[in-house]
């Protein structure tokens, strides 16, 4: 008999996905359902939503989608008379029906005038993805109607590791979820704490997993939201007990994206002919180098239909760059210098960590490599993911920081794998700062002279020090001008400085004969999310954005007295969320600094007491940026 064995876990994690087989497929039986009262008010919901996973004898994959579906008003017809499903070239869509189910318990199955398939064939640089697109026509579907959809794909292959959320588009009144093994190989799982209740099952050597679920919730549709830590989901892992595997044959998509004969013989040699490799540094310390020739002179490839049959020394002598380009250059230069690398995969926090195991490669978003400069010295290195967004050794993107990932150690025959947790930036390593002297003959001028200097660490020097950055300092609102950077570091967290000396529009407002108004909204942002960030985490589990401190500091100087006429020269909030404050002082009788700080201290809110208190940080922050400080003068 196999052995089965059950693990509980308290994790979260990410993806949704099962199965069932069958050439000839019956319908579940169909008794009338009473609606809770609850739910009424939904569009549409699930009466029931069953996936099943089969893991068959021949190295395939079969899964069935079953879904019964309650339309209970207008909008919910709107969204459902058309029912699209779409398929990559990965998988084989062997069963498709539907039938709608009247009121009066009469049922009309669809014929093929209403089952449509459209192909589309998505060719990029690396590889085709032939998508299949299936629209069901639900003619005259009207409110109250029940609709009954099912689909089964087949895949020439086994999904090793996944994660499968109950989770869904719509509120499910009962939810089912079928694990069945009839390979050769061994199934873990692991479920969360609120699905420890489940069946087991043996037909023959064959174990079988069942989770029957009432009243299961729909998953959040908010892009800023991960899943809950409270969602219902599965985790597995098939594995083969006593027998080496092979990362080649595992992983074989990775391995042959980026092991590849680039065209280079020598890639150092050609480094160091281009002038890049600099031979006071270490092969180790050149690793910056080499990416900041990459990020300043070098065009992100944006050619989707360039033949994967391009070598990557063309390329290189073209000035083209990208993340399959950047690594294989990479990794050839690491061999030729024998710097030790092993290789890691992520994913974006946003869906979620997962779990440890054999994990399915199109689970994770991101790819990167731990380089060895010693024993007990190990360096992340990720690869850029767009024009503007380049990483130095050991940045890690926003989205990745704080989450799981998997490492893969040894050689191309036999490798292990380990759980790695990424480090998170703390304040030092990831913050922004500037001190603005603002010089004035009189405050009631037009115009006034600035003296101002920046500096970014951690994912604020990602982004400024790249050829957008005159528009980052737009969105941010910092300055009207263009800063030219003036300084950068290469050691981590890359602090990249700027600095202005500029003449602006006044900032001050007279409202009473010498009594003036200021605020710092066109000096400092009066915000804190940044570029593809949204505005509104309201679910409650959010990643905040990546920004863990601001502070700035505002000179103003003028040779006539300044006094401060405000009652009250400080403010201050704080929660668990974090802290902004504001504050004003009177430094000399012709100088007055105004302080603005704010400090993060969650990266994930993971109930809605949290997101509301951080909600509260993003609205007082608005507040006191805005806040109009009275000075007197004279």
């Amino acid at each position: 008999m196999k052995r089965i064995t059950i693990l509980t876990l308290l994790f979260l994690t990410a993806f949704i996905f099962s199965s069932f087989a069958g050439d000839k497929y019956i319908w579940p039986e169909f008794t009338p359902t009473e609606i809770p009262d609850s739910v009424k008010k939904e569009d549409a919901i699930y009466l029931e939503n069953r996936i099943t996973v089969d893991f068959m004898l021949d190295y395939e994959t079969s899964i069935v989608y079953f879904k019964r579906i309650k339309i209970l008003s207008k909008k919910g017809v709107e969204n459902f008379i058309n029912h699209d499903l779409f398929q990559f070239k990965s998988g084989y869509i062997s069963l498709k029906k539907a039938r709608i189910i009247k009121p009066d318990n009469s049922f009309k199955e669809l014929g093929g005038e209403n089952i449509i398939e459209t192909f589309i064939d998505n060719k990029n640089k690396y590889n085709s993805s032939y998508l299949k697109r299936i629209q069901f026509i639900f003619a005259n579907l009207e409110v109250g109607d029940i609709i009954d959809v099912v689909y089964q794909i087949d895949y020439k292959s086994y999904t090793l590791s996944n994660c499968i959320y109950l989770e869904d588009d719509l509120i499910s009144l009962n939810s089912r979820l079928s694990l069945r093994n009839f390979s050769k190989f061994e199934l873990t799982v692991y479920p969360s704490k609120n699905l420890t209740d489940f069946v087991t099952q043996n037909s023959g050597s064959s174990p079988i997993f069942y989770w029957n679920i009432k009243g299961v919730g729909k998953r959040s549709i908010n892009e800023f939201a991960a899943h809950r830590q409270n969602d219902s989901k599965v985790s597995y892992t098939l594995w083969y007990p006593q027998t080496d595997l092979s990362y080649e044959l595992i992983y074989s998509n990775d391995y042959d994206s980026y092991h590849v004969n680039t065209g280079f013989k020598n890639f150092t040699e050609i480094l160091k002919r281009d002038g890049v490799y600099q031979s006071d540094l270490s092969p180790f310390e050149n690793i910056n180098v080499i990416i900041r020739y990459f990020e300043k002179d070098f065009t992100w490839n944006t050619d989707e239909k360039m033949p994967a049959s391009i070598k990557t020394s063309d390329c290189y002598n073209k000035e083209i760059i990208d993340d399959v380009i950047f690594y294989r250059l990479m990794q050839q230069y690491l061999d030729e210098n024998e710097l030790k690398y092993h290789i890691g995969f992520t994913r974006d926090i946003n869906d979620g960590v997962f779990e440890h195991g054999f994990v399915a490669l199109y689970q994770l978003d991101y790819r990167y490599l731990i380089i060895e400069k010693g024993e007990g010295d190990e360096h992340f290195l990720f690869s850029p993911t767009s024009k503007s967004r380049f990483y130095y050794l050991d940045e890690i993107p926003a989205a990745c920081e704080g989450n799981q990932s998997i490492l893969f150690t040894g050689n191309r025959d036999k490798v292990s794998t380990s759980s790695v947790l990424l480090p998170q930036s703390d304040f030092n390593s990831n913050k922004h700062t500037a001190t603005i002297v603002l010089k004035t003959g009189h405050l009631s001028d037009t115009s006034i002279r600035i003296n101002r200097r920046d500096s970014f660490t951690g994912q604020h020097s990602v982004l400024f020090r790249n050829p957008s950055t005159a528009r980052f300092f737009k969105n941010m609102k910092v300055s009207d001008t263009i800063l030219a950077p003036h300084e950068l570091k290469y050691v981590y967290p890359y602090p990249i400085n700027f600095k202005q000396e500029d003449t602006i529009y006044t900032c001050f407002s007279n409202f009473d004969e010498n009594l003036y108004a200021f605020n710092a909204e066109k000096l400092i942002p009066s915000f804190i999310f940044f570029a593809d960030e949204t505005k509104e985490p309201v679910a409650d589990y959010s990643i905040i954005p990546f920004g863990k401190q601001q502070k700035y500091s505002i000179y103003i100087e003028s040779p006539n007295a300044l006094k401060i006429a405000d009652k009250v020269t400080s403010l201050v909030k704080s929660n668990s969320a974090g802290s902004v404050k504001t504050e004003i002082i009177q430094t000399d009788p012709n100088k007055i600094k105004i302080n603005y700080e704010i400090k993060l201290e969650k990266r994930i809110l993971s109930n809605v007491t949290e997101s509301n208190e951080y909600l509260e940080l993003v609205q007082e922050w608005a507040n006191i940026v805005t806040k109009k400080w009275i000075i007197q003068e004279g």
